[in-house]
């Protein structure tokens, strides 16, 4: 075997942190990628589409006597899962608008089934959306949307993520009236519920009720602590009522969970010069430069996805930018939508198998590691990747396996021998990374070896 490394993008994550001197450096929680909205407030895509809840279920009533009783009901019933469950999958395979079609025909066969309206309607407010990372919004679409999402609640008035989606959506609509209603009846359904209360929160806070939204933030934060987002707006409702110390503690929290956003920066930075906290300003504002190229290439290659999104290149290259700050699942979405035009790109399939296996997603993580290895068997980095994923996943016979035919194949290589080393003592396969450094070492090879074979930048 010919060692051929392609390298993973290099995180820039790390230099944020450094810049401002944080202890520690994560990933946030993003919002559900356009190719492939969530179903549910959780993140990790879903494996295996669960059955929906259709009008009787909901209502407690026998939905499988009612369905025997009636064999006209079991057919429709029975078509509009198969439908609920296509459009789900047509999610995942990155077509938002086949799949409308698909939980459009689900809400037509079966008027009662909520999980389809709710998963139609928050789809159509994703798509609405006109152009990728703008505000602009078709409200002809966004109230189609709305529409579906109030029939979700109708049919399931005690489901709160339901009413969250509905309270976002008139917000987006810029109408805070109907949107602090709905926020509040959803927290007050689940008050556990970060989501809804950090949109409640934003919209008391552009509605002025700071001391409200400062309440909200804090409730989002209990929910879910890990959540940058929650932070940074506490940071602006505390500057807003000239908490400065509590504001710059704030801010610096969001920054220690997720460096991603520029803005961030700026906000600190003026914080600290209020204060008076030279050295704070100056580390802020070093950080904040260190993120505008990263931030420019970013929106240079959403730019290059609106004017041919059917540009399959493009997209790996936009879902790259999520993948080197380590957010997962929007950089799955954008993967998916490109493996959908090219699925003999090695390079996206590896890039969506790593993101996969770190959100915890190993069934689909190890179908796209070996797809990548499948399509360029010269390649080692997937190789290197399943190793760590069957690590993982406390897999050691496909482990085993896969070591002894990777090790016989780069016999006569010492670079791929030493790189397989390293990650077996990473792994902690300790004895196989003693032979294996020893036998790189018999070739010649006494460091780690340079990666290569990476496609050039386009420079977009």
């Amino acid at each position: 075997m010919k060692i051929v490394r392609s390298a993973i993008p290099s995180a820039v994550v790390a230099g944020a942190c450094l810049a401002l001197g944080l202890a520690a450096c994560g990933s946030g929680q993003p919002e559900a990628a356009p190719a492939a909205p969530a179903a549910s407030s959780a993140k990790p895509a879903p494996q295996k589409p669960a059955a929906p809840r259709t009008g009787a279920e909901g209502q407690g009533q026998d939905a499988a006597g009612q369905a025997k009783n009636d064999p006209k009901n079991s057919k429709g019933a029975a078509s509009a899962i198969l439908a609920y469950r296509t459009g789900l999958q047509l999610l995942l395979k990155g077509e938002p608008e086949k799949a409308v079609d698909e939980f459009q025909r689900a809400v037509q066969l079966d008027p009662k089934m909520g999980d389809a309206f709710f998963e139609l309607g928050k789809l159509q407010v994703h798509l609405s959306s006109q152009n990728i990372g703008s505000q602009a919004r078709d409200l002809d679409v966004l109230d189609k949307g709305l529409a579906s999402l109030e029939k979700a609640c109708e049919l399931a008035p005690d489901n709160a993520h339901y009413r969250f989606w509905v309270g976002k959506t008139y917000s987006l609509r810029n109408d805070p009236e109907k949107a602090l209603v709905n926020l509040e009846k959803a927290v007050a359904l689940d008050p556990k519920h970060a989501q809804a209360w950090r949109a409640l929160g934003r919209v008391q806070k552009d509605s002025a009720q700071m001391e409200a939204a400062r309440k909200s933030f804090e409730k989002a934060i209990e929910a879910a602590p890990e959540e940058s987002g929650s932070y940074f707006q506490l940071g602006q409702t505390l500057e807003a009522l000239d908490d400065l110390a509590g504001a710059r503690g704030a801010y610096e929290k969001a920054i220690s969970l997720d460096p991603t956003e520029p803005d961030i920066f700026g906000r600190l930075t003026a914080v600290c010069a209020r204060i008076g906290d030279a050295d704070c300003e100056t580390r802020a504002r070093a950080a904040m430069e260190s993120w505008t190229e990263y931030d420019q290439k970013l929106m240079r290659r959403k730019h290059a996805v609106n004017q041919n999104p059917g540009d399959a290149a493009a997209l790996r290259r936009l879902g790259e930018m999520y993948f080197e700050v380590r957010n997962w699942e929007e950089a799955v979405g954008w993967f998916l939508r490109s493996i959908h035009i090219d699925p003999k790109d090695d390079r996206t399939h590896f890039l969506c198998g790593v993101a996969r296996r770190e959100m915890k997603d190993f069934v689909e993580a190890t179908n796209h590691l070996k797809e990548a290895e499948f399509l360029a068997p010269d390649n080692l980095d997937p190789k290197l990747e399943l190793m760590r994923l069957y690590a993982e996943t406390k897999d050691e016979s496909s482990a085993g396996e896969l070591l002894g035919s990777v090790e016989a194949a780069a016999a006569a290589d010492g670079a791929s021998l030493w790189a397989l080393a390293e990650v077996c003592k990473e792994i902690g396969r300790t004895e196989d990374a003693t032979r294996l450094f020893d036998k790189a070492k018999a070739l010649g090879v006494t460091s780690p070896p340079e990666a290569s074979g990476e496609p050039a930048d386009d420079g977009q």
